[in-house]
């Protein structure tokens, strides 16, 4: 008996030592792996980074910014087909296993050693905490394909089933998940394939996106038709069979065509140059995190409408000023050997079709008798370039005037093999028009005086080639447009009226500093004589502002100048009456703001308001005058004027 014991304790000892030595083991490792995951109060108070967006003051998208473009929506608010679908073809025992499910687990395994291709056995449970962990830790850790990562992976799902029902879950994962093409969750995804709010969604809309968790990338629309579609009917199959849809519904989803659309680039196709003013300002005050993260609604005052306007009268200003300056040639000349390989090229150097202002590359195959009319090849094809459509296109020369130099004839100006940039008259089929790209830039600023509202903004041509914003950030000779600076400065310090009478006759000065003499001239090289300030403003006459200038004295008006707002350096000789000084066109603005405002300097305002995600204010710049804005806002900025100084 003794003996038996003893061997009895010879074994137990061991044993008992060995079950502490893995307990403690389990222990640490528990602590190790449990170290750093994503805490359940992420879960239960789900604040995940969405979409911050930016709207125009007519209430329109023209912005989005984000790190991962998701939008939260309420369990209520997904339709039950779309969570019938996921959970067909995902999981369908998600609303019975416990978060694990051993069963799909062994069918992965014998699947993926039969097809020899990895196939997933992971139920919703352990997708929402892999979609956690891809949040927080990176999507490179989530993925990885290691025993480290299952068991964080396993230990995480087992937490979330332990704390939430499965309701919870599964409007986590439907939050969390990825479904291709920068769409987090399904109202992301619901919104860049079909412009759509996920309620809003049919049946086959629903197959189609339901199948996509697996490999966004491999069942894309866009990318795989195909095998798009294929997922789809066999999301589609899985409802049927699970009987969540009929037979009828199922063959009617199952025909429908796949009818996507592409992501749109918001910030790009609305107002790109007032949207990246915004998004500095924001970043600026805000940082950059929050501004991608926290779903920050920013309002802009900009109104998209006279927006669009702005930009396309700028566009056309500087063509039609680029143009006066003269043709600068084709782009390229090719022999007539490579005329059919260039003609099969559709759409060659610039996209589009050549009309609603498009402009495309073209191949000149030749030139009537007279020159009167040159024929071309755009794409596949065929039209023609009258003279009217090209008689701007002279040889540069700065000493003609552009009214005196248009061509009679394109022979010259065109010739077979040329490829040019033309646009398509509408008016007239096969008819297009000689364009250039522009050289010349420009900018545009139009503000609400009386709210102080920017309601249009223009920075450059093309916000693709150049993101300098001119409007804010150039500073320019205003030449005459500065000239109400100094007519305001006589009227306020030396007691001018428009009824002043000045003289407008020859003016010679000597500069000191450089020993020259300065003798200006009007536009018309013709001198009136005596003329009120009235008529020397309204024809712009250079020697009456001089004069002005010398009553006022160079000091007084550049201090005058900055009074009135203007921040850069002020040239101190006479020259500044004609605008030799550099401002900035927002200044400048502003400059004439004041002026519409009797004197009262204007607040120039880009920036409506800014609500956090939860819509509590951040700011508010609303005006009195804004008919866009709330009637309680509307009162207390009503209010506030009272105290306006």
């Amino acid at each position: 008996m003794a003996s038996r014991k003893k061997i009895a304790l010879f074994i137990a000892v061991p044993l008992l030592t060995l079950a502490a030595v893995a307990g403690v083991a389990g222990f640490v490792g528990y602590l190790t792996l449990s170290k750093g995951l994503p805490s359940i109060d992420w879960a239960r108070n789900y604040r995940p980074p969405i979409v911050s967006t930016v709207w125009s003051g007519d209430e329109q998208l023209v912005g989005e910014f984000y790190s991962e473009r998701r939008v939260v929506v309420p369990y209520e608010k997904i339709p039950k087909k779309f969570k019938q679908a996921l959970i067909a073809s995902e999981d369908a025992t998600f609303f019975e296993h416990s978060g694990i499910s051993y069963a799909g687990i062994a069918r992965a395994v014998w699947s993926n050693l039969r097809h020899k291709r990895g196939i997933g056995g992971s139920t919703l449970s352990q997708q929402t905490a892999k979609a956690i962990l891809a949040s927080a830790e990176g999507v490179k850790a989530a993925h990885a394909r290691n025993l480290r990562r299952k068991l964080r992976e396993f230990l995480l799902t087992r937490r979330l089933e332990a704390n939430f029902d499965k309701e919870h879950i599964l409007w986590l994962y439907m939050n969390e998940v990825y479904l291709g093409h920068q769409s987090y969750g399904v109202q992301a995804a619901a919104e860049n394939y079909f412009r759509k709010n996920v309620w809003e969604l049919s049946l086959p809309e629903i197959a189609l996106l339901a199948g996509l968790p697996q490999a966004p990338s491999e069942f894309s629309p866009f990318s795989h038709p195909e095998k798009a579609k294929a997922r789809r009917s066999y999301v589609l199959r899985r409802m049927f069979e699970e009987g969540m849809i009929s037979a009828a519904e199922r063959e009617q989803a199952d025909s429908a065509p796949i009818k996507v659309f592409p992501v749109q680039d918001i910030f790009r196709e609305t107002s790109p140059y007032v949207t990246e003013h915004i998004r500095r300002d924001i970043v600026a005050r805000y940082g950059n995190e929050r501004l991608l993260n926290d779903g920050l609604k920013v309002y802009a005052t900009v109104d998209l409408e006279r927006e669009h306007d702005a930009i396309a009268a700028t566009i056309k200003g500087v063509i039609e000023a680029d143009q006066r300056q003269g043709y600068r040639g084709a782009l390229l000349h090719l022999p007539q050997k490579d005329w059919d390989d260039f003609a099969k090229k559709e759409q060659a150097f610039l996209e589009g079709d050549g009309k609603n202002d498009q402009v495309i590359a073209a191949l000149v195959t030749g030139l009537d008798d007279k020159g009167k009319s040159a024929e071309i090849r755009v794409g596949k094809q065929k039209g023609h370039i009258p003279i009217d459509q090209a008689s701007w296109a002279r040889k540069p020369n700065p000493e003609v005037n552009s009214e005196f130099g248009r061509i009679v004839s394109l022979k010259g100006v065109l010739s077979a093999g040329d490829v040019v940039l033309v646009r398509a008259n509408e008016k007239k089929e096969h008819e297009w028009r000689l364009e250039q790209e522009p050289k010349l830039q420009g900018a545009l600023i139009s503000t609400d005086p009386n709210s102080g509202y920017v309601v249009a903004m223009i920075g450059g041509y093309d916000f693709e080639k150049s993101e300098f914003n001119r409007a804010f950030q150039s500073c320019r000779q205003p030449g005459s447009a500065f000239k109400p600076v100094i007519y305001s400065a006589a009227i306020e310090q030396r007691s001018f009226t428009a009824s002043t009478i000045l003289l407008d006759a020859p003016i010679v000065t000597d500069d000191d500093s450089t020993g020259k003499r300065w003798k200006p001239e009007n536009y018309e090289q013709e001198f009136l004589g005596e003329v009120p300030v009235r008529l020397a403003l309204i024809h712009s006459m250079n020697t009456p502002a001089i004069r002005t200038l010398q009553a006022v004295g160079v000091k007084a008006a550049g201090a005058w100048a900055h009074r009135l707002g203007i921040s850069t350096k002020i040239n101190e000789d006479l020259s500044l009456a004609l605008g030799s000084s550099c401002v900035s066109l927002s200044e400048l603005t502003g400059v004439y703001s004041t002026f519409n405002r009797m004197g009262r300097r204007a607040k120039m305002i880009y920036l409506r308001g800014v609500l956090d995600r939860d819509g509590r204010i951040l700011e508010d710049h609303s005006s009195f005058y804004d008919p866009w804005t709330s009637l309680d806002r509307r009162i207390s900025a009503g209010y506030a004027k009272l105290f306006e100084v």
